[in-house]
């Protein structure tokens, strides 16, 4: 601390004054700190290994998340399939896709014609 030209001893700040908050805000703060620190541990807990040089970056490590699925009768269902990508892409005597078409503008016509009268 400097002394002014008075003699007196100066404190930044305006002297030994600590911030004074209510309690409502003080416990907000608490909550928010533990969940800061919280985080912190997380990744540390995950990411540690990468810092201290231990694992690379581009080593990952084990995905929880990842999704282990078995599937049952697995070429069945991929024959199956293939079955109905073949029949979906190929057009044939299924595809009726124009004809409804067709239908359905006729009957919009109707309904013009109905609301003239």
């Amino acid at each position: 601390a400097t002394k002014n030209s008075a003699g007196a001893k100066r404190n930044m700040g305006g002297g030994a004054h600590w911030m004074e908050v209510s309690r409502p805000h003080a416990i907000a703060g608490e909550v928010c700190g533990f969940f800061a620190w919280i985080w912190i541990f997380y990744r540390a807990k995950e990411d540690l290994p990468v810092v201290l040089g231990m694992r690379h970056p581009w080593e990952h490590a084990e995905d929880p998340w990842q999704v282990h699925d078995h599937v049952e009768n697995l070429d069945v269902l991929e024959n199956e399939w293939e079955e109905f990508n073949a029949k979906a892409t190929r057009p044939g005597e299924d595809d009726d896709d124009d004809d409804d078409d067709d239908e359905d503008e006729d009957d919009d016509d109707e309904e013009e014609d109905d609301d003239d009268e």
